[in-house]
């Protein structure tokens, strides 16, 4: 008798620092690869996973939402103890659980939510080592938060794009945009409908110079309506960044 098809959804963390992004590429290691790997040894079956989208080289995910299709039998809540099992410490699924037949993973996303960490203090600590953006210089978390509350509401974010960006339409909708405090600790949180290619880092490069009082807040407002990426600020690194969630 023929098996049914499945199709289950995974939600997993890990940290990105060792490696080349979550997408497969050529030469390089990725989390999509170990993923893929770990769970045809746990399943003895090759399986193409589905993610929410793709994460940098060096960001890390607290939520990523993947899928993938399966004849599996293994009952869906004891998935994630199987393949976890094949998994490298710095990748573990959180969750495991059984979905229609059409969810996608990135097609069936409603919105997301992006963590940027920041510490201010003069000395980093060892285990925030490519955890969180050192960035020791006084911040005005007032100015920051109003210069965060301009990107709420439906805009093209054309200025906040790498120029290695293939998507043509840069309109998105920003639902929720702020700074929170922490002792030494600055957490960004950013909630839309999608985001383009290093679109949150170069949002947080450019807010800082914002909170250090290098532009004002309507200078950030103009940079977000002129739509050129040559007026906004660096690009942050990679290593402070965190998928948080994904919402469906």
């Amino acid at each position: 008798m023929k098996k049914i098809m499945k199709n289950f959804c995974l939600i997993i963390e890990y940290i990105g620092t060792n490696y080349f992004g979550f997408q497969r590429q050529k030469n390089e290691i990725t989390v999509q690869e170990v993923l893929e790997n770990a769970i045809f040894k746990a399943l003895n079956e090759k399986v193409n996973v589905v993610a929410s989208g793709r994460t940098d080289a060096g960001v890390h995910a607290l939520g990523q939402v993947v899928n993938f299709q399966s004849n599996s039998t293994i009952p869906e809540e004891k998935l994630k103890i199987v393949i976890n099992q094949k998994l490298p410490k710095d990748i573990q699924i959180k969750k495991s659980f059984e979905v229609s037949i059409d969810f996608n993973a990135r097609k069936s996303t409603k919105k997301k939510t992006y963590l940027y960490k920041i510490f201010t203090g003069e000395d980093l600590s060892v285990f925030d080592e490519k955890r969180v953006l050192h960035f020791p210089n006084k911040l005005n978390l007032k100015k920051l938060n109003k210069g965060a509350e301009i990107l709420v509401g439906t805009h093209d974010f054309s200025s906040f794009v790498a120029s290695g960006n293939t998507t043509k339409d840069c309109i998105r909708t920003v639902f929720s945009s702020s700074f929170t405090k922490s002792g030494n600790y600055l957490f960004y949180e950013i909630t839309g409908n999608g985001f383009l290619y290093n679109m949150v880092r170069i949002v947080v490069g450019t807010l800082l110079d914002v909170g250090t009082g290098k532009l004002s807040e309507v200078e950030f407002k103009k940079i977000l309506l002129q739509k050129s990426r040559i007026l906004a600020g660096k690009t942050v690194a990679p290593y402070g960044l965190y998928l948080k969630e994904v919402c469906y």
